[in-house]
């Protein structure tokens, strides 16, 4: 079976597609229609026009908005593919006539945005003063989700193995976690502690969609044990807030607790036998077309790496 594609003037007619993604998406006719600023029987219309194309049932509608039939799942995916290699060809055009300006939205965890980029957002921003530069900071499974669904270009995080798929993944630093104590519990007089001897104490963590949650929970359950899970929260310096005032320990980025181990403010004894370390790195789809700003975006942040280790080498 083929399907036609309606051409006026020239131009492939893809708002139809474009409606079938958003109806899929938000599993309602009047939400599609309100995304793309169209009324909802534009939006029907063009469903109506795709069924008569394929010859079968997309969308069925019921009291609780609308569902895809699998002939609708079948198309959505090849769908996207057209929107997405019109969307890379017209981008690829505008650079060819000599684009300058735009827009570049990156997503990073907290710790990468303020301990690993701040002189890549400098000197990006004094280079590039046209492009306008838009960094979304959120969990690690948030960021995931947004770079699949095109709503940031390139992604700066810890990523493990499992995690990176069929992303492109440069790493650029290591992120050491370290544990955290308040300096009167009962174990912080010791440099060296086990981790059975942490479990019974009530730990200040992350939610448990957070994907470090989720490495410390590994390591407890790798080592037979359970942690005491005494608060959740999502703010890395909210936590290390919480240890200080004495409401239990943490696990945090090394770099993200630096002073408030040499200030006295909390106490970091090495945990026997258990090493928490993952890279962090640069992350972009496989296959797809990057637009110039994220192209000068990665320049910068690889220059940061050369540097680095010509520093080190010299060291």
């Amino acid at each position: 079976m083929m399907i036609s594609i309606t051409c006026y003037d020239g131009h492939m007619e893809v708002v139809p597609l474009r409606s079938l993604i958003a109806v899929a998406r938000l599993r309602s006719v009047s939400e599609a229609a309100r995304s793309l600023h169209l009324t909802q029987p534009a939006v029907s219309a063009h469903l109506r026009k795709l069924e008569n194309e394929f010859g079968a049932k997309l969308v069925v509608r019921s009291g609780r908005g609308s569902a895809l039939t699998p002939a609708g799942e079948f198309l959505v995916p090849y769908a996207e593919r057209v929107i997405h290699g019109l969307e890379d060809l017209g981008a690829a055009a505008e650079d060819f006539r000599g684009a300058r300006g735009g827009s570049l939205a990156i997503g990073t965890t907290d710790v990468a945005s303020v301990y690993v980029l701040p002189r890549v957002y400098r000197r990006f921003v004094h280079a590039h003063p046209a492009i306008d530069l838009s960094v979304v900071v959120e969990g690690t499974a948030s960021l995931l989700s947004a770079l699949a669904e095109d709503r940031i270009e390139l992604l700066v995080a810890s990523l493990g193995e499992e995690e990176r798929g069929p992303l492109v993944f440069e790493a650029i630093a290591t992120e050491k976690l370290v544990a955290i104590l308040p300096t009167e519990h009962p174990l912080a007089s010791r440099r060296r502690v086990r981790l059975e001897e942490l479990a019974p104490s009530p730990l200040i963590t992350f939610k448990s969609d957070s994907h470090t949650r989720q490495r410390i929970s590994r390591r407890f359950a790798e080592n037979g044990l359970s942690p005491t899970i005494g608060m959740e929260i999502s703010s890395p310096e909210a936590i290390r807030k919480l240890v200080e005032v004495g409401l239990g320990y943490a696990f945090l980025s090394e770099r993200s607790v630096r002073a408030a181990i040499r200030e006295g403010r909390v106490v970091s004894p090495a945990i026997e036998g258990v090493r928490f370390e993952r890279s962090i790195g640069i992350a972009y789809q496989s296959g797809r077309y990057l637009s110039p700003a994220a192209e000068a975006f990665l320049a910068l942040v690889r220059g940061r790496e050369e540097s680095k280790r010509k520093r080190e080498g010299t060291a």
